[in-house]
């Protein structure tokens, strides 16, 4: 189950192999590298192919979700979901230099963390948060999803390896929420 999730300005929709020329742009972006570790270096089409392929394939077993976010054929950016456990799972988002700024990366997860907590949707317990130490753009659009009792961790996250290849550990921030806090944020009066 790898549901389109549509929003009044956008769709999220699973990555297709019809978005490798704008993934591979996206991940080319020093912003969208400096903060998201895990986006190799020196991104080519053939890594967006084989990270599209990788998020088909996870998305069926359940294990991570990745969403596109389609503004009007437009890839805005990726919110991810990785399932950590049968009752949680870490979220994580990036937008495209053009379109950051307008909100979209907040109400794109605002839309995840529903279908997260939604019984009809995957009925998750709790959702964490983690970004590398001083990315605020990130610790902001947690704010505003209603993440609280954001706390500091020194070495809380993996970083990119040093020019040896060894790897390497970054300060972080890192949060979670149950749906008990989602509920309380977002439905009660």
């Amino acid at each position: 189950m790898h549901p389109h999730l549509i929003a009044e300005h956008f769709t999220l929709r699973p990555l297709r192999r019809a978005d490798a020329p704008e993934l591979t742009e996206a991940c080319q972006d020093p912003e969208v590298l400096r903060w998201c570790a895990s986006i190799p270096l020196n991104y080519t089409e053939q890594d967006a192919l084989g990270f599209i392929e990788y998020t088909q394939d996870a998305g069926k077993r359940g294990a991570e979700y990745v969403w596109a976010i389609d503004y009007s054929g437009v890839l805005a950016g990726v919110v991810t979901l990785r399932c950590a456990t049968p009752d949680t799972a870490e979220l994580g988002f990036w937008a495209t230099p053009t379109l950051r700024g307008r909100g979209i990366i907040t109400e794109a997860c605002h839309l995840v963390l529903g279908f997260v907590f939604d019984p009809a949707g995957l009925s998750l317990e709790s959702v964490e948060w983690t970004a590398i130490y001083g990315n605020d753009t990130s610790y902001r659009v947690a704010q505003k999803l209603g993440f609280s009792d954001i706390e500091f961790i020194e070495n809380g996250t993996p970083d990119r390896p040093d020019v040896a290849g060894v790897p390497r550990r970054a300060d972080a921030w890192h949060a979670s929420m149950t749906r008990e806090q989602w509920l309380d944020a977002n439905f009660r009066v």
